[in-house]
This record gives C-alpha cells, sequence and structure tokens, in this order.
C-alpha cells in the first residue's frame, strides 16, 4: 500500500511539471504574438510591392522577410519545446493538432514569397494566405489560453488573444477598405465584409476588456 507521502510527493512533481509547462506556454505565446506582427507588417508591405507591379516597396518587404524568419525561428523553437510525449488532456489533441496545420502553413510560406516576388497571384490571394496562416497562429494562442491551468495567467492569456484577435481584423479591415477604395467603389459584398470586421474587433475588445488586468484596462483607455 503506498503512503499518504508518496501521494504528496507524486502531487508535488504534477504541480511542477505543470509550472514548467506553464512557463514554456507562455514563452510561446510571446513568440507567436511576435511573429503574428511581423506577417501582418509582412502582408501589408506585399500588397504595396504588387500594387506597385514590383516597381518599389522591394527593399522594405526584403528587410521584413528577414525579420519573419528571425521571429519564426524563434516560434520553431517554442514548438519544439512542447512536451509532445506525455499523456495529455484533450485540449493537448486540440493545441497539438493547430501547432500541425500551423507548420504546414509555415512550410508554404517560401512558396507564397516567391509568387509575390514574381507577382504570380493577385493582391486577394497573397492576402488570404496570409490571413490563413495568422489565423492558425492565433488559434494556438486561443488553445494555449484554454491549456493554462494556473486562473491568472488563463484569465491573461485569454485576454491576450482577444486582444491580438481584434487588432487582426482590425488589419483587414483596413485592407478591406484600401481595395475598395482602389476599385473606386464599394459594392454591398465589400460593405458587409467591413462591418462584419468591425463588428468582430469591438466583441473581441469587449471581451479584452473582460479579461484584462486593470493595469491593463487603464493602459488601454
Amino acid at each position: 500500500m503506498k503512503s499518504a507521502l508518496s501521494f504528496l510527493i507524486a502531487a508535488k512533481r504534477c504541480e511542477i511539471s505543470g509550472l514548467q509547462q506553464l512557463a514554456l506556454t507562455s514563452e510561446l505565446v510571446r513568440a507567436i504574438g511576435a511573429l503574428v506582427h511581423a506577417l501582418q507588417r509582412e502582408r501589408g508591405l506585399a500588397n504595396l510591392y504588387l500594387a506597385s507591379q514590383g516597381t518599389n516597396w522591394t527593399d522594405e518587404l526584403a528587410s521584413q522577410v528577414a525579420q519573419s524568419d528571425a521571429l519564426q525561428a524563434g516560434a520553431l523553437d517554442g514548438f519544439d519545446r512542447m512536451d509532445t510525449e506525455s499523456a495529455r488532456s484533450g485540449n493537448g489533441t486540440r493545441l497539438f493538432g493547430r501547432i500541425a496545420y500551423v507548420l504546414q502553413g509555415l512550410g508554404a510560406l517560401p512558396t507564397l514569397r516567391a509568387r509575390i516576388q514574381t507577382r504570380q497571384w493577385s493582391a486577394a490571394r497573397v492576402t488570404a494566405a496570409y490571413i490563413r496562416l495568422i489565423n492558425g497562429l492565433l488559434t494556438v494562442v486561443f488553445e494555449a489560453a484554454d491549456s493554462a491551468t494556473d486562473p491568472d495567467v488563463s484569465r491573461r492569456l485569454v485576454a491576450l488573444f482577444n486582444f491580438m484577435q481584434g487588432k487582426e481584423f482590425t488589419g483587414q479591415e483596413r485592407a478591406t477598405g484600401s481595395a475598395l477604395f482602389a476599385a473606386g467603389r464599394a459594392d454591398a459584398d465589400g460593405q458587409q465584409r467591413l462591418l462584419h470586421l468591425i463588428d468582430s474587433q469591438d466583441r473581441c475588445l469587449q471581451v479584452f476588456g473582460e479579461f484584462a488586468s486593470e493595469p491593463l484596462q487603464a493602459a488601454w483607455a
């Protein structure tokens, strides 16, 4: 028969393991946040490059690609450090599935960039490809928030996810508005998409306000 001490030791080991995993998850989220911001900038510069028919923004885009690659290396390192061997809860299934999807997207990034350089893809197609990749990265942040065992950390991660998601909707709204402006007219579908993106931003920022700490709320206000 196992003693009470053996169970106390096992409990402490579980606690330590959980804290270690939480530290890795938090670092991964930080790396993903930096990568998402870089890819958003890269998306914007790619659209400017395509709009200029490849005559402008070449150096700026190349510089941003280099920055994105450097930050991607940090995210990949975070993925490698995740514990994929030990048994996990159902959330592990979702988290690792999201990471697998993101790795496929990152693997296809060089092809996307080549299509941009040769102007084989339209701005709309390029934008859609970046949106898919960025959304995939954001879902990893969402699953990381859901897997956090510490309530305070979980709340902070939920706030961060919604802030990042709201920022992404803002970028999509800006891109949609620019496309409508360039087209010289705003059709019904374009107007509805703008309204949808604005509503999505509002919902994300509302959730951010509900879960953010008081100092963050004060800074945001």
